[in-house]
Parts: C-alpha cells; sequence; structure tokens
C-alpha cells in the first residue's frame, strides 16, 4: 500500500517499510538493528537488497519519515 509521507515513530516502523533518510535517501526495511553501536536508546533499519546496502539510525523515541508501507515503494 502506497501512502502520503508521514512521520512515525521509529519503534512503529516494521520489516518491509519504505523510510526516507534525511540524506534524501529512500530504503525499504528488510533488517532492524536493535542497540546500535550498543546504545539501548537507538535503532538502525537496514536495506540489504541487490539494489542497496543502506543504514539509517535513529533515536529509538524518535520520529522517522514513512513513505510507504508493506514494501510499496513511495
Amino acid at each position: 500500500m502506497t501512502l502520503a509521507p508521514a512521520t512515525v515513530k521509529a519503534t512503529e516502523v516494521r520489516l518491509g517499510d519504505r523510510l526516507r533518510a534525511r540524506s534524501g535517501v529512500k530504503l525499504t526495511v528488510t533488517r532492524i538493528d536493535e542497540e546500535f553501536m550498543g546504545r539501548a536508546n537507538m535503532l538502525a533499519f537496514v536495506e540489504d537488497s541487490e539494489e542497496q546496502w543502506f543504514k539509517m539510525p535513529a533515536l529509538r523515541d524518535g520520529d522517522v519519515e514513512l513513505v510507504g508501507r508493506d514494501g510499496a515503494v513511495g
């Protein structure tokens, strides 16, 4: 399902969601790393695909830009 860009809490992101990083790069979340860099308050959203490899860190209680859900490209 494609949706209009929205701001969501980092903890609400799930596998298959499409996010936009602050740099403008879009990624499809294929993995969520807990305690990024050993910090309990950090997450990292990772796209590991044939198309690209990208890791986007985020504060656990921070906001991220959601541009697609269920793997749909936004």
